[in-house]
């Protein structure tokens, strides 16, 4: 049986018989919502309830008694009461996508947003989208939500937070703990049922690397961000490419992003690179939203692009093509990540078996002239 705990217990001398009964309500409908109490999962018996919330049995009879006619409780007799997400025809079709971007900032997610719509459609599901802006508590509020519509199944980009392995873990055992089912796009979960799309980021950031090596640059910086999966794996890519070549990377050339800002992101850490005794020749960035502030940075300052320092991305943004000048990039394959993680989606409510668990989509190198081509 779940333990169902009270952060502070109620003064029935200070609320009147209405709002105990709403807070009654409130409390058990969060606790199912939240994950607090998963489907299937056992509440305690109304005895307990009443000595926890220091509410009277007829409350708290009263409070389950409504959320079992909202479809997120069943009682059976002589075995207690039961967390049950009862879902409609309706809302068996109903899917998310839970998605981390700045209302700022159109960056890479817009084209996954794309494709995952195309494919839901296609297979006669509905597409609602739902944004954490990249914030922890946020992100549980969205969870809680969705688990409040009753949505089926939820696709969920991770947050870049300062502890996203953790967070993005919360957010996931909230919404597996409603019944959902979740697909990972770009990170892995804790949870071994969950499957995940990423690219091949490794090998992309690997092959990036070395044609930079190749064109004769030696000085390689990189900038990164917070370290989910898909952003230690691109790490892992330079690294590996800059060893086997046998060329050092000093810690100074190896710099986080300072702002979780994406605007921001790339503009401070072009000064510090370019300011330094013997700055780099060339720049790797995390993705082209750091990639194209860089190069905005090295316009405003009278940094020539590439000729004293080279500039490449990651993402192949639509924006890249068009700057100036034009950046050398990696394509990810962003629609087709949307659509393989919705139709990756769809296969496990219908209890399909998925030929991969964590499917991993080849990248393109786009060689353009912020490296000098």
């Amino acid at each position: 049986m779940y333990s169902l705990r009270m952060t502070s217990t109620l003064d029935p001398r200070n609320l009147d018989e209405t709002t105990r009964y709403r807070a009654a309500k409130e409390l058990l409908r969060h606790k199912v919502l939240s994950g607090e109490v998963g489907h299937g999962e056992q509440l305690q018996t109304e005895l307990e309830l009443c000595r926890i919330t220091n509410l009277s049995r007829t409350t708290v009879r009263k409070a389950i008694a409504d959320l079992v006619k909202e479809g997120l409780l069943v009682r059976f007799r002589g075995r207690g009461t039961f967390v049950n997400f009862d879902r409609s025809p309706v809302q068996k079709k109903l899917l998310a996508l839970l998605v981390t971007q700045h209302s700022n900032v159109a960056g890479a997610y817009e084209v996954l947003i794309r494709g995952a719509q195309d494919m839901a459609g296609e297979l006669g599901y509905q597409l609602i989208l739902a944004n954490s802006h990249n914030d922890a508590g946020a992100a549980l509020a969205q969870a809680v939500s969705l688990n409040e519509h009753k949505v089926a199944g939820t696709i969920l980009v991770p947050l870049q937070t300062p502890l996203p392995d953790a967070t993005n873990a919360r957010v996931v055992h909230a919404l597996r703990q409603a019944g959902q089912q979740v697909v990972m796009v770009d990170e892995f979960s804790d949870d071994e049922n969950v499957p995940s799309v990423c690219s091949q980021n490794r090998e992309a950031m690997h092959e990036l690397t070395g044609h930079l090596i190749a064109r004769g640059y030696s000085r390689i910086a990189f900038l990164t961000s917070a370290r989910i999966e898909a952003v230690r794996e691109r790490e892992e890519g330079f690294l590996e490419a800059m060893k086997e070549h046998g060329l050092a990377v000093p810690p100074e050339y190896f710099l986080e992003v300072g702002s979780r800002d994406p605007s921001r992101q790339g503009i401070q850490e072009m000064d510090v690179l370019m300011a330094m005794r013997t700055p780099p020749q060339a720049v790797i960035c995390l993705h082209d939203l750091i990639a194209l502030n860089a190069l905005r940075r090295c316009e405003e300052r009278g940094w020539n692009v590439p000729g004293d320092v080279a500039i490449v991305g990651f993402d192949d943004l639509p924006a890249s093509a068009i700057s100036q000048p034009p950046l050398t990039t990696v394509h990810q394959p962003l629609m087709e990540m949307g659509r393989r993680a919705v139709e990756m989606l769809v296969r496990r409510l219908k209890d399909e078996t998925l030929d991969e668990l964590h499917v991993r989509l080849p990248c393109r190198l786009i060689v353009r002239k912020s490296c000098g081509v």
